[in-house]
C-alpha cells in the first residue's frame, strides 16, 4: 500500500445525521480519530470497547495484519467474498465501469468496496469517503424513503442471474437507482437489506419492495435460497419457529415467500428502533477488538466463553442473564443441527451504558449438508470427557450455572425439540438425502443429551 487510505465514519443514532470522526488506514495501523463534539458525547461509539467513554484520548488505535485489515467492527461493512454475495458482485461491476478495468485484488479494493457498502447496513455507524459523500448520501436517502414502491425487475434479473445462475442481463446502475446502494450484509446466503410491504405479503402473498426505513414499511433482512442449498430457507424457518416456541427472547418475526423458481426469506430487522439504528456488534469483533492476538474464531474455545463475559461486564453494562442465554442457544443448536453457530452469529446490542444479546439470527441447521457437518463453528476441548455428550453438559458450569440449572435448561430444550424431526420430515422443499441426514443427526444429539441429564 502506497499510501495511507482515508474515510470518515459518521452516525444517524439520534435520528439526525452526525459526523463521528476520522478514519486512517496506514500499513501496520488503523486510526479513528474522533470529533470534539463526539468525543464529549456519551453516544455510542466506533465499537462498544472502541467507544469514546473508555478512552482519554480522541484517537483509537489498531494493529492490522492480513487476517484482520481493518477494525474489526468495519470487517462486516465489507462485502464478503463469497461467490453468492450479492453485494460484492454489484460494488465489482461498478468498479469496473469507473475503472475500465478489473480491480485488483489488494486493500485498496476492498476499501473501495466499504466505501460503497458501508452505509445504512446493520448498526449504528455509516462509512462514507469524505463528508461531502456524507451529507450527499444523508439528503439523499431521505427524499427516496417517500412511500413508492420499487420496481422488482431489476432486481429479481440481478437475483436469477447471481444466485440462480441463469443467462439473465441485468444494469448494476439500475438496481442502484431502485435500492439505492445496496448495504454490505453478511454471510453465506445472498441477502439484501429493503423495506416490505407486510400486509399485503401476509394477506395477498405479493412482495412488495421499498428502499429501507421507507414510513410505513416493514424493514426486514431478504434471505434468497441459492440452488445448491434447496430447501435451507424453510430449514431456517422451522428453527426460528422452534426457538420462538422454546421461548427464547424477541425471536424475529419472519415470512416464507416464494416466486416461481426465487425462494425468499423475509426476516424482521431488529437493529432499528422507530427507524433510529441501534448499535450492535458480533462477539468476534467485541473479542478481537479487546485481544489483538485474536484473529479468528479457532482462536478461541467454547469454555471460554463465559470468562470472556465475565471481562467484558467489568468495563460495560452487560444483562445479567447473557450466559445462560448463550449457553441455551449453544444447546439449541447442538439439538437443531446447527453447526454454524460461530462468533458472527452471536452479537450484542446496545451500548456502554446496558447491552445484551441480540435476537436470534441465521439459526439454520446447516449440519443437513455433509460439507457443513460439524459439531460447532466455535472449537472446543473434550478432553476428560467420554462423549462430547457429557462435555456440553460440563460446559454449562463454565457458564456460571449449577448442575441443576444446567440439568433443567437441557431438559427443557429437549421437551421444545420433540417434534423436531417429524416437523423435518414434513418440508417437501428438502431433498430427502438432507431431511433423513438431519433428523438422524437431531435424534443422536438428542438422545446423547437425554442420557447425561438422567
Amino acid at each position: 500500500m502506497a499510501k495511507n487510505l482515508h474515510a470518515v465514519i459518521w452516525t444517524r443514532i439520534t435520528g439526525t445525521p452526525q459526523k463521528m470522526g476520522d478514519l486512517v488506514l496506514g500499513e501496520q495501523q488503523i486510526v479513528f480519530t474522533y470529533t470534539d463534539h463526539y468525543h464529549q458525547s456519551e453516544l455510542a461509539g466506533l465499537s462498544l470497547l472502541g467507544d469514546q467513554q473508555l478512552w482519554d484520548e480522541k484517537s483509537v488505535h489498531y494493529p492490522v495484519s492480513e487476517r484482520v485489515p481493518l477494525f474489526p467492527r468495519l470487517i462486516s461493512l465489507v462485502p464478503g467474498k463469497n461467490p453468492r454475495n450479492l453485494q460484492r458482485k454489484q460494488y465489482l461491476n461498478i468498479l469496473r465501469q469507473e475503472m475500465g478495468r478489473e480491480p485488483p485484488q489488494n486493500i485498496e479494493t476492498e476499501w473501495k468496496l466499504m466505501l460503497l457498502g458501508g452505509h445504512g447496513g446493520v448498526g449504528h455507524i455509516d462509512v462514507f469517503q469524505d463528508d461531502l459523500a456524507a451529507d450527499h448520501w444523508y439528503q439523499n436517502a431521505g427524499k427516496t424513503r417517500s412511500g413508492t414502491p420499487a420496481n422488482k425487475s431489476q432486481i429479481w434479473k440481478m437475483a436469477k442471474r447471481e444466485v440462480l445462475d441463469q443467462e439473465i442481463e441485468f444494469d448494476p446502475s439500475e438496481v442502484d437507482l431502485v435500492l439505492g446502494p445496496t448495504p454490505t450484509v453478511g454471510g453465506m446466503i445472498s441477502k439484501i437489506l429493503v423495506a416490505i410491504d407486510k400486509e399485503k405479503l401476509e394477506q395477498d402473498r405479493e412482495l412488495v419492495l421499498f428502499r429501507p426505513e421507507t414510513k410505513g414499511a416493514w424493514d426486514v433482512i431478504l434471505k434468497i435460497e441459492p440452488p445448491e442449498y434447496r430447501g435451507l430457507l424453510d430449514l431456517e424457518a422451522l428453527c426460528l419457529k422452534l426457538h420462538d416456541d422454546a421461548g427464547f427472547k424477541n425471536v424475529p418475526t419472519f415470512n416464507r415467500y416464494d416466486d416461481g423458481a426465487l425462494k425468499f426469506l423475509a426476516v424482521e430487522r431488529f437493529d432499528r428502533s422507530n427507524k433510529k439504528p441501534v448499535p450492535m456488534e458480533s462477539l468476534f469483533s467485541i473479542i478481537a477488538s479487546g485481544d489483538h492476538n485474536f484473529r479468528e474464531t479457532g482462536d478461541i474455545l467454547l469454555e471460554e466463553l463465559g470468562e470472556i463475559f465475565d471481562q467484558l461486564s467489568t468495563v460495560v453494562e452487560l444483562a445479567p442473564e447473557t450466559k445462560r442465554e448463550t449457553y441455551k442457544r449453544i444447546i439449541m443448536a447442538l439439538l437443531t443441527g446447527n453447526g454454524d453457530l460461530h462468533l458472527e452469529n452471536l452479537s450484542l446490542i446496545g451500548n456502554l451504558n446496558g447491552c445484551e444479546l441480540s435476537p436470534i439470527y441465521d439459526p439454520a441447521p446447516m449440519r443437513a449438508w455433509p460439507r457443513h457437518n460439524i459439531l460447532s463453528a466455535i472449537p472446543f476441548d473434550p478432553t476428560n470427557h467420554k462423549t462430547h455428550s457429557e462435555y456440553f453438559l460440563y460446559l454449562g458450569s463454565q457458564f456460571s450455572l449449577s448442575d441443576r440449572q444446567t440439568k433443567n435448561i437441557i431438559a427443557d430444550l429437549l421437551e421444545a425439540t420433540e417434534g423436531y424431526t417429524e416437523a423435518i420430515m414434513e418440508l417437501d422443499n428438502v431433498p430427502l438425502t438432507q431431511r433423513e441426514q438431519l433428523t438422524d443427526i437431531a435424534e443422536r444429539e438428542r438422545g446423547g443429551m437425554r442420557r447425561v441429564i438422567q
